[in-house]
């Protein structure tokens, strides 16, 4: 009795196993990606003021340097007020600063070397990027800020 259950089962598993061949697989009901959908952000005039002046310390996806350069990912110092905004690009900044609960304490040197139309540009692609759904800043908002110091 073993002998014909253990021959059934084999029979089956031979059965189960080579039962396939030939037929073609089903496709994959996985989604892949819609390719086609492009970042707005990706030819904004001010990714290349970002990837000249900002990349190196706040790196290609903005997620900062740990404990040195502060993150730009959905950052209320980019989405808040834009004359603070433009005063830290234009002046620079140094010292403790607390984001998201990780402290940060690195140098941003001054760009005021930037035109109002770089800053501009810059800081609407970063506004709009990396998780950041905040409007444009124009260049007259920069020489306004400009012309207070």
């Amino acid at each position: 009795m073993k002998t014909k259950i253990t021959i059934v089962l084999l029979a089956a598993f031979f059965i189960v196993s080579c039962g396939n061949k030939g037929q073609q697989q089903q496709p994959s009901v996985i989604q892949q990606p819609d390719k086609t959908a492009v970042d707005p952000m990706a030819s904004h005039p001010g990714k290349k003021v970002y990837e000249a002046a900002c990349l190196a310390c706040h790196m290609a996806d903005g997620s900062g340097v740990p404990g040195m350069h502060p993150p730009l990912i959905e950052s209320d110092f980019i989405n808040g007020d834009k004359e603070a905004l433009i005063q830290i690009v234009l002046k620079g900044m140094s010292g403790k600063v607390e984001i998201k609960g990780e402290v940060y304490n690195g140098l941003m040197p001054p760009q005021a070397h930037l035109s109002d139309n770089e800053i501009a540009a810059v800081l609407t692609y970063v506004r709009g990027s990396f998780g950041n759904k905040s409007g444009e800043i124009t260049p007259q908002e920069v020489q306004k800020v400009r012309n207070l110091n």
